[in-house]
C-alpha cells in the first residue's frame, strides 16, 4: 500500500510521524498498523465505557473525538393507568 504524503497531502505525513511518535514506532508502517489497531481496542473500550453504569452524558462528551464520537443519553418514561 501507497498513502501519498506529498502536495495537498503533505499532512498525511505530519499525522504519520505524530502516531510513531505517540506509539513508540521506529517506522512509517510500524506505526500505521499500530495506529489501526489503537483505533480497534479503543473502540472496544468505548463500548464498554458507554455500558458503565457510571457513564454520564458529560463523560461520553469527553471521550468523543471527531472521528468516533459517542452520545449517553438517559431516557425515562412513566406510564400510568
Amino acid at each position: 500500500m501507497r498513502i501519498r504524503t506529498d502536495g495537498d497531502y503533505a499532512h498525511r505525513l505530519d499525522a504519520i510521524e505524530s502516531a510513531m511518535d505517540a506509539l513508540g514506532e521506529n517506522t512509517k508502517t510500524a506505526a500505521v498498523i499500530a495506529a489501526c489497531e489503537h483505533a480497534r481496542q479503543d473502540r472496544n473500550a468505548k463500548q464498554k465505557a458507554l455500558a458503565h453504569p457510571d457513564m454520564t452524558p458529560e463523560l461520553a462528551e469527553v471521550l468523543s473525538t471527531p472521528a468516533m464520537g459517542l452520545r449517553y443519553e438517559i431516557e425515562t418514561s412513566l406510564d400510568v393507568d
